[in-house]
């Protein structure tokens, strides 16, 4: 193929469809992190799409230029790895935090914001225990 990336990817639409690709992630998956429904992401990765307000938060996630992904202009992406891979390769993310991820990200926004108030409750539980032992051991 001897045609540059910028020629092919000529549209948001396009880039984003691209870089989706590139970084291993489905629409289901992005929309979940940013908050949108599967067919949002589904309707942005069309070819005559202009973008969207979360241009942004989508570039995060995809760790794409977002001067690339919404202009065309700037540095495409490289390399084929998700957006965690990186993390987990040096180091920052264990096996058992990708586990995690990975499995927050399967869940609904609904079964995800049950879980964060888990979480937060646990937190909250433990900070007061440490604080009671820290009386006790005084």
């Amino acid at each position: 193929m001897n045609t540059t990336p910028s020629e092919v990817l000529d549209t948001f639409g396009k880039r984003l469809k691209h870089a989706l690709k590139i970084r291993n992630v489905s629409q289901a998956e992005l929309a979940a992190v940013i908050g949108l429904k599967q067919q949002a992401i589904f309707l942005l990765c069309k070819e005559k799409s202009k973008g969207t307000k979360h241009s942004f938060s989508v570039a995060r996630y995809l760790r794409v230029d977002p001067e690339w992904l919404i202009l065309g202009s700037g540095q495409p992406p490289s390399g084929i790895d998700g957006p965690q891979d990186d993390l987990f390769a040096s180091g920052l993310l264990t096996s058992q935090e990708r586990g995690l991820l990975t499995h927050f990200r399967g869940l609904t926004k609904a079964q995800r914001d049950e879980e964060a108030l888990s979480v937060e409750k646990m937190a909250k539980l433990n900070k007061e225990v440490l604080a009671e032992l820290s009386k006790t051991l005084k």
